[in-house]
C-alpha cells in the first residue's frame, strides 16, 4: 500500500525536526516556508521519502540518502550560515532582520 503525505503531515514532521534538533523554521509561513512544505510534499509522494525539495532526487533512496530532510549537509550550513541550504531549517538565535541569500551546495555528485 502506498501511502501519500498530505501538507499537514509535512507540517508535523518538519515541526517535529526542528523541535528534535533546536532549530527554528522558516517564518515566512506564507510563502517560503509553504513552498517547501509541499515540495516535500511531492517529492515524498513521488518517489517514497523526504527528498530535500531544493535538490534533484536520483529517485533512488540510496543515492538521496545524503539529502534526505534534514539533509546531511544542514547542520553545518546552520552552524555557518545560521540556515540550511533551503531555508527551512534556522539557527534558533539567526537574527531574521538578515537577507537570507543562497548559500554554496556543499553536495557533490562525483
Amino acid at each position: 500500500m502506498n501511502k501519500t503525505k498530505t501538507k499537514e503531515d509535512v507540517i508535523k514532521y518538519v515541526q517535529g525536526v526542528s523541535i528534535k534538533r533546536g532549530w527554528k523554521l522558516n517564518p515566512e509561513t506564507d510563502s517560503t516556508l509553504d513552498m517547501l512544505v509541499e515540495g516535500l510534499r511531492d517529492y515524498f509522494n513521488m518517489v517514497g521519502y523526504f527528498n530535500c525539495p531544493c535538490r534533484e532526487s536520483q529517485e533512488d533512496m540510496k543515492l538521496d540518502r545524503d539529502i534526505m530532510c534534514p539533509c546531511d549537509y544542514a547542520p553545518l550550513d546552520i552552524e555557518e550560515y545560521g540556515y540550511c541550504y533551503c531555508s527551512l531549517y534556522f539557527d534558533p538565535n539567526f537574527d531574521f532582520s538578515k537577507f537570507v541569500e543562497m548559500i554554496p551546495e556543499r553536495r557533490s555528485l562525483e
